[in-house]
This record gives C-alpha cells, sequence and structure tokens, in this order.
C-alpha cells in the first residue's frame, strides 16, 4: 500500500512538472512580424519553438535554418482561428484568397487550407 502512494505522488509531481512546461513550450517565441490579411480582418504569426535540435551547431550561414514552431491565425481581435506545428518556419508565408488561408512553404496545405470565419479581402 504504501509502495502504491509513492507511486501516485510520484506520477502527481511529474504530471504538475510537465504540463505547465509544455504549456508553456507550446506558446513559443513570436517569430518575424505578423502577415495580416489584406483587409486586416486576420493575421498569421509564426512561433518558434525550443527544440534539441536547435543546440547542435551547424554550417556557417544555416544558423537559423532549424527554426520549428507553430504558425496560427488569429481574426483582428485577437481570437485564435487555427494553428499548425511546422518543422521549418522561416520561410513559410500566407496567401490569402477569400475566406482561405494557404502556407506556402507546407505541402499539405496545397490541398487543405485553413478556412475563415469570413472574407480576407
Amino acid at each position: 500500500m504504501k509502495r502504491l502512494r509513492i507511486l501516485l505522488a510520484f506520477v502527481l509531481v511529474l504530471v504538475a512538472l510537465v504540463v505547465p512546461a509544455f504549456l508553456l513550450w507550446k506558446r513559443g517565441t513570436p517569430y518575424q512580424p505578423p502577415y495580416p490579411s489584406p483587409n486586416g480582418e486576420y493575421y498569421v504569426q509564426k512561433y518558434s519553438n525550443f527544440s534539441l535540435s536547435s543546440l547542435l551547431p551547424g554550417m556557417p550561414g544555416h544558423g537559423s535554418d532549424a527554426v520549428s514552431g507553430y504558425i496560427r491565425v488569429y481574426d483582428r481581435n485577437g481570437e485564435l482561428i487555427n494553428e499548425r506545428f511546422v518543422s521549418f518556419i522561416r520561410d513559410v508565408e500566407p496567401l490569402w484568397e477569400g475566406n482561405k488561408v494557404y502556407l506556402r512553404g507546407v505541402a499539405d496545405m496545397d490541398a487543405d487550407p485553413w478556412v475563415l470565419p469570413g472574407t480576407s479581402q
């Protein structure tokens, strides 16, 4: 019985540490300026997230190649509409078409764009 309590306490402490750490990691750090839609109703913001690969040395001139993180689309009030984790966010840019947002540089988004509640034009 005592072992079970110790194991339960260990699991609870582990969860209490891991969950906040994950939420802090997922929030990320804003990377590059936001990309507003043509009508200003929406914007796309990139967020870089820490990864162990960013600690590895790179070749000269390739220091920013390892930037991975979330790309999020918000309405003008800052309400999150959609998000996606991308392993290479440096060159990704939104393409606004009516009520859809394509992310140039993310192959999966060519056939599956984000759908906005209203038009971006």
